[in-house]
């Protein structure tokens, strides 16, 4: 009798658990799919939490074997729009080391489940926010890393010419001014390629300028080779400044290259649209050149061209007493 009951209670043990697996797997299907709408609901508003909810229901769906396969395509299907959408957020929120991790994570979703465009949308964003990072810690002073993240974003994307030009601004900073150019010419080369003209037309203005100054700085050191080797630079660059090539005449007179010095004072003359009196400084240095040559008549007509303002007094007396100029 106590073998009966106890065979029975077996029995009526392992009935109990087949029903409960048969209702378990019931509410399963219908937890996938509820976990399956919540994720969709979500995915515009909270996609983190988007993210959350698909996982659930692929792995409740992954439970019920052949009874999931429908859930778990359908949810795969909206993981990488979940992904790309919390990874956005991040960016939104200036979090931008966490947004390239999201971003990653996402391509690698949206390869995994065969979702091209949104893997190649990432795969574009991604060094995009590398130059972005560059840029915070350009403007945090944290040049090292700057530059660091500026590579990585030329790694990913080798014709952002945008990146090239921030280089190109950290190698200034350092000091670095061959270094610089080089950067800056790789901006202007990759932006005529791409046409972008406002990443091109910033490389040569900072470089114009940077090599302008340094021009200066050299000429009030009296280093008239530095001097020479910038204002050629800044001229190469772009600056059609007549100021930029009187230096550059004065540069040569002191250097005693003539010849040079009135061409560029000549070209200084042509570019300054000016009246008589803005244009005697170039003139009266005209005069210096010409004297050096011996050449005295062309010397007394600069030096008469010369007779203005604060070039006055030294013109004249290189005119009637120096030179006796008729």
């Amino acid at each position: 009798m106590k073998q009966f009951f106890s065979k029975m209670n077996r029995i009526l043990f392992l009935l109990i658990l087949a029903g409960i697996a048969i209702n378990g797997f019931s509410q399963s299907k219908k937890d996938a799919v509820d976990a399956y709408n919540q994720g969709v609901s979500l995915l515009k508003t909270k996609p983190a939490e988007a993210i959350d909810a698909l996982n659930k229901c692929i792995k409740i769906s992954e439970q019920l074997g052949e009874e999931g396969t429908d859930t778990k395509g359908n949810a795969e299907q909206q993981l990488p729009t979940a992904f790309y959408g919390a990874a956005l957020n991040q960016y939104k929120q200036k979090k931008i080391d966490a947004a390239i991790k999201g971003f990653e994570k996402t391509r690698v979703v949206a390869l995994k489940y065969k979702n091209e465009e949104i893997a190649k949308k990432s795969e574009k964003i991604i060094p995009q926010l590398y130059y972005t990072k560059g840029s915070v810690q350009l403007k945090n002073k944290d040049y090292d890393g700057a530059m660091v993240a500026y590579n990585k974003s030329l790694e990913l994307m080798p014709n952002l010419a945008k990146a090239e030009l921030r280089k190109g601004q950290v190698y200034k900073i350092k000091g670095d001014f061959d270094q610089m150019l080089m950067s800056l010419d790789k901006a202007i080369e990759l932006g005529m390629t791409i046409h972008d003209r406002k990443t091109v037309s910033a490389a040569e203005k900072l470089a114009r300028n940077t090599m302008y100054n340094s021009a200066v700085s050299s000429i009030e050191k009296k280093n008239w080779v530095n001097a020479e080797g910038y204002l050629k630079k800044t001229i190469e660059y772009g600056n059609q400044s007549p100021v930029a090539y009187y230096q550059l005449g004065k540069v040569y007179n002191n250097q005693k290259k003539w010849d040079a010095a009135v061409k560029n004072i000549l070209r200084a003359v042509e570019l300054d649209k000016g009246e008589a009196p803005a244009k005697a400084k170039y003139f009266f240095e005209l005069g210096n050149s010409y004297k050096a040559q011996g050449k005295n008549t062309q010397a007394c007509d600069a030096y008469k061209k010369a007779l203005y303002g604060a070039y006055e007094a030294n013109a004249k007396y290189q005119i009637e007493t120096v030179l006796k100029c008729k």
